[in-house]
C-alpha cells in the first residue's frame, strides 16, 4: 500500500516545503547581506540576480497553474533589465521605472504567496514557512514604494542623526522592515504627508497580517481536529 506521503500529493507537499523554505532562507540572507555588499556594480547585480531567480522559481512552484502567466514573466524580466541596468547607469528615468517595476513585481509575489496560504487543504509546513516568507516580501514591497516616493519626491524620508540628510536607499529596507514591526526608533523620519501616510499603512499592515495570520492558523487546526472527530 502507498503511504500518503509517498503519492503525488505528498511529492507535491515536500516540494512546496522545500521552496517555500528555500525562500525564506534566501530573504533572510538577502537582508543580512544587503548591508555588507559594497555599492560596485558586481556585487548588487549579483545580489539583484540571485534574488529574482529564488522569487521566480518559488513563485512558479507554490502556484497553482504549471507556468507563470505571461504577464508575471513580462514584469519580472522587466523589473530585472531595469534594475541592472539602473545598477550601472543610476539615471532619473532609470530610477523611476526601477522601484515602480520593483513596487509592481513584490506586489505581485505578495499576491500569489498569499493565494497560496488561502488554497483549501490544512495548514502544512510548507504554508507556515510562506506565511514568514510573506512578511519579509511585504516590507521589501514598502522598501520599493518608500524609495519610489524618495525619487519622486527627494527629502520626503531623512535620518535624523545626520542632521536631517535624505535617507539612503539602504536605510529605507532598515525603514520599511522596522516599521512593518512597529518598531519606531525615530532615527529615520517621514517629513512629507504621502511618506507619513505609507508609512501608518505600512504598520497596520504589519499588525494586521499577525491578526489575520493567527487567526488563519487556528481556523485551520480547528477544521482538523473537527475532521479527526
Amino acid at each position: 500500500m502507498t503511504s500518503a506521503g509517498s503519492g503525488p500529493e505528498g511529492m507535491k507537499s515536500e516540494k512546496e516545503d522545500r521552496h517555500s523554505l528555500v525562500l525564506l532562507l534566501f530573504l533572510l540572507f538577502f537582508l543580512v547581506l544587503s548591508a555588507f555588499v559594497g555599492d560596485d556594480w558586481i556585487s548588487e547585480s549579483l545580489l539583484v540576480i540571485s534574488m529574482y531567480a529564488v522569487l521566480i522559481v518559488t513563485l512558479l512552484k507554490v502556484s497553482d497553474k504549471p507556468r507563470l502567466p505571461w504577464g508575471a514573466l513580462l514584469l519580472a524580466g522587466s523589473s530585472l533589465l531595469v534594475t541592472l541596468v539602473c545598477v550601472a547607469h543610476p539615471i532619473y528615468p532609470l530610477r523611476i521605472a526601477n522601484w515602480a517595476l520593483l513596487t509592481l513585481f513584490f506586489g505581485y509575489a505578495s499576491v500569489t504567496l498569499f493565494s497560496f496560504l488561502e488554497r483549501s487543504g490544512t495548514i502544512n509546513r510548507a504554508k507556515l514557512v510562506a506565511c514568514l516568507g510573506l512578511y519579509l516580501i511585504l516590507g521589501m514591497f514598502y522598501y520599493a514604494v518608500f524609495n519610489l516616493l524618495q525619487e519622486i519626491r527627494p527629502g520626503s524620508f531623512v535620518e535624523a542623526g545626520q542632521a536631517s540628510a535624505p535617507a539612503s536607499r539602504h536605510s529605507l529596507l532598515y525603514f520599511s522592515l522596522a516599521t512593518m514591526t512597529t518598531l519606531g526608533y525615530g532615527d529615520i523620519l517621514p517629513v512629507s504627508r504621502p511618506a507619513r501616510m505609507i508609512a501608518v499603512l505600512e504598520a497596520i499592515t504589519g499588525v494586521f497580517y499577525v491578526a489575520v495570520t493567527v487567526a488563519r492558523l487556528v481556523a485551520a487546526y480547528q477544521a482538523k481536529d473537527r475532521q479527526e472527530d
